[in-house]
């Protein structure tokens, strides 16, 4: 029987074995036995064996365990790809949220200060205010005194002079 005339379903069912598993199956009967590994002979057997069933895997077999490999590796570097995403995150994370509490911390800083000038701003112009009231009463005194003065000088001037008779 050629390999072309195998099927599957013969292999799976036992009545076929394929020539590479029968020689796996020697090499475990004689590697059972310790004598088979005290011959330095023996070492080379093995590899020799293990060569011819590295040559009877069919391509699709190699093409499949090469497959596998390079697979084991991408999800090894997509892994550490990802922890080191994860990492950046978390950095970055970390980093703006400091940033958020140090602009918090500012703001809650910068409302003390405008709430405090305008405490001082209330004062500084209630002062003011009281000053210029002040000021206007004076300057309304002042006033009231001139047009008294003027009210005066007014009469003083409707009234005929008094002559004093020279001595």
């Amino acid at each position: 029987m050629s390999k072309s005339e195998i099927s599957i379903e013969d292999v799976l069912s036992g009545q076929i074995k394929m020539e590479y598993v029968d020689q796996l199956e020697l090499l475990k009967e004689n590697l059972s036995s310790n004598s088979f590994l005290n011959n330095k002979t023996n070492k080379k057997e093995i590899i020799k064996l293990v060569d011819n069933l590295i040559d009877l895997m069919p391509v699709e077999l190699r093409t499949a365990r090469f497959i596998v490999r390079e697979q084991e590796l991408y999800l090894k570097k997509a892994k550490d790809e990802a922890e080191e995403i994860l990492s950046k995150a978390d950095q970055e994370s970390s980093r703006l949220i400091s940033e958020s509490f140090v602009l918090q911390e500012a703001v809650v800083e910068a409302n003390a200060l405008v709430k405090q000038a305008e405490q001082e701003a209330i004062l500084n112009r209630a002062s003011v205010e009281d000053k210029l009231d002040n000021k206007l009463k004076d300057i309304q005194s002042k006033i009231d005194e001139l047009s008294q003065i003027i009210e005066r000088e007014k009469s003083n001037l409707r009234q005929p002079r008094k002559i004093i008779d020279p001595e």
